[in-house]
């Protein structure tokens, strides 16, 4: 059986009713492998190789842990400003700039 929700769904279309029975079944009642989306944040300052060497280990982690294709696999690599990165109420900037001070 469908869910309720498909007959809602598919009602402005009955004319196409056999398409979008097939549609629906497929995102209904089978598994469809999804697309892992992996969000990166870094503080600014790494490398283009650090990064692609990043993205090709996230690639092979989520291929192994949750057994999809590497082809399916997006990551997305966000550089922070230090300025715009806070650790314990202070921005990286600042705490950078107190360790230089200090002579740490």
């Amino acid at each position: 059986m469908r869910p309720p929700d498909c007959d809602s769904l598919l009602a402005p279309f009955d004319s196409h009713r056999r398409s979008w029975n097939h549609i629906c079944e497929n995102h209904f009642h089978k598994r469809i492998p999804s697309m892992p989306i992996v969000n990166i944040q870094l503080i600014e300052g790494r490398s283009d190789a650090q990064k692609e060497a990043l993205i090709e280990k996230v690639t092979e982690a989520c291929v192994a842990s949750i057994d999809c294709t590497p082809e399916s696999v997006r990551i997305l690599l966000s550089d922070v400003s230090t300025q715009h990165f806070g650790v314990a109420g202070e921005s990286v900037t600042k705490r950078r700039a107190a360790k230089e001070t200090s002579g740490a």
